[in-house]
């Protein structure tokens, strides 16, 4: 047993190390392969992949973006990654053999080169290409020593100077690629960005319907960001639970209805707006906002944008937009089956009576007028509603509350029974002096009412944290 440890420890080490680097990335950090996969677009079309020719570093990058396409699917990504990584590690093993370096250190060597190159994708700006980078780099160094054992003639150019004289190949190197990306570098040391990926979770399983997995992920984190709380907010939405949950992690930019996309906007936010105005049910800011996050992605390309523009003309009924879209999607390797049976979904003729049949042209992209138009065309729109009235109390504007609560809920004969909003109308009637009549007419919860008058016998108690009235005085 000793004997075939001895012998045979050097291919048990490696597929234990094959073993850590599948787990970890596929059980601790798969969703940073949901987000580069979602952040590119390769299309199976002769007219795309020449493209890449136009760039220099062509090869390298055109190989990249096709495997990395593929982290689409379950495990896919974590198996691509480790075998890369795996072939890096033996060539490079290869190379150093070739030039005599001792089998154990180049055998340690590699096995270096390959965690390095595990640690370098911790960081979400180090995409696959980079490793097929290396790779070339170390297939060029390996065959070139085997060309210059296996002729005499060569034995006098040294193998290494063979080498420097291929590095200058531009065709064969991924080019450098924007300043939000710049994956293309030798790699950078970095711990696992676990927040990152904790918010990466949200996103997708968000993206894939699954809310319940998005309001447990918020609630199981150490903290909530107002970028995860967004999607939080979201699937409380989707869920008709938001007024219910505004409070359990009270936040001015909770909602993002207060976001305005610009120049300084932080791309995870230009990503995430299209989903609010999806949500609410207005299909032209849904669209700009997904145009938006292309412009900002690498190389203008995204391909779950590409997708939300589909989906938003085919609610709009804009067919020919819609198919545009669609035609771009099915030379898709992944994405093209959702392309062929798009229409007629259940879900886009639901959202279809939700859309704005008033003017849609407004200077800017405020929130409050683009939910008020959705109500005035649809009062049923229960997402707009609580985010308008949310929205209201977020900015302590109590004046505005009162006048939307009775325009859009009591005109309307909407009275939605939520907690939230007794309290905050018990403030309203409290500043205002507002007789009995009006406190019978608005406040129908007793205990609200009670709960309300120990409140104010001790404002400010931690005890009411969870209360409306808690967060208009202790938040600034």
């Amino acid at each position: 047993m000793k004997q075939f440890l001895k012998n045979n420890y050097t291919y048990m080490l490696i597929a234990l190390w094959a073993v850590a680097c599948f787990v970890f990335f596929q059980y601790f950090y798969p969703y940073h392969f949901a987000f580069k996969e979602q952040n590119q677009l390769f299309l199976l079309h002769k007219g795309y992949w020449f493209s890449y020719l136009e760039h220099p570093y062509w090869l390298a990058r055109v190989t990249g973006d096709f495997f990395t396409q593929f982290y689409y699917y379950l495990y896919a990504g974590a198996i691509l990654l480790t075998l890369a990584i795996l072939i890096l590690g033996d060539l490079t093993r290869r190379a150093l053999e070739g030039i005599r370096v001792p089998r154990h250190l180049a055998f340690w060597l590699a096995m270096l080169v390959m965690t390095l190159e595990a640690v370098f994708h911790f960081d979400i700006r180090y995409h696959l290409s980079s490793t097929v980078l290396k790779i070339m780099v170390a297939a060029t160094v390996y065959f070139s020593v085997c060309l210059w054992r296996r002729w005499k003639p060569l034995m006098a150019v040294p193998p290494l100077l063979f080498v420097a004289a291929c590095l200058p190949w531009r065709s064969l190197y991924p080019r450098e690629m924007s300043e939000y990306t710049n994956t293309m570098s030798l790699g950078r040391l970095t711990a696992p960005d676990f927040m990152l990926e904790r918010y990466l979770a949200v996103d997708n399983e968000y993206d894939r319907g699954n809310y319940d997995e998005v309001i447990r992920l918020v609630e199981e984190s150490d903290s909530q960001p107002d970028a995860m709380l967004f999607f939080y907010n979201l699937a409380q939405a989707q869920k008709g639970h938001l007024p219910d949950n505004l409070m359990k992690y009270p936040s001015k930019n909770q909602l993002g209805t207060f976001y305005s996309i610009g120049p300084d906007t932080p791309s995870l936010i230009i990503r995430s707006m299209n989903e609010l105005y999806w949500a609410l049910g207005d299909m032209t800011f849904a669209e700009r906002a997904a145009m938006m996050a292309n412009v900002f992605s690498e190389d203008n390309r995204n391909v779950r944008m590409i997708k939300r523009l589909a989906e938003v003309n085919i609610v709009s009924c804009d067919t020919l937009a819609a198919k545009k879209y669609q035609r771009i999607l099915e030379k898709t390797w992944c994405r093209r089956k959702w392309s062929w049976f798009a229409w007629g979904k259940k879900k886009y003729e639901e959202k279809r009576q939700y859309l704005n049949t008033s003017d849609t042209i407004q200077a800017g992209d405020n929130a409050y007028p683009i939910m008020a138009r959705l109500l005035e065309s649809n009062p049923k729109n229960s997402i707009a509603l609580h985010y308008l009235l949310c929205s209201d109390l977020l900015l302590k504007d109590m004046d505005v509350f009162k006048r939307d609560y009775d325009r859009y809920c009591v005109e309307k004969n909407n009275i939605p029974g939520n907690k939230l909003y007794q309290e905050a109308l018990c403030i309203y009637l409290a500043g205002t002096d507002a007789p009995q009549e009006d406190w019978d007419k608005y406040i129908s919860s007793r205990d609200v009412m009670k709960r309300f008058a120990e409140y104010n016998s001790r404002r400010g108690d931690k005890r009411f944290r969870d209360t409306y009235w808690y967060y208009f005085d202790t938040h600034k």
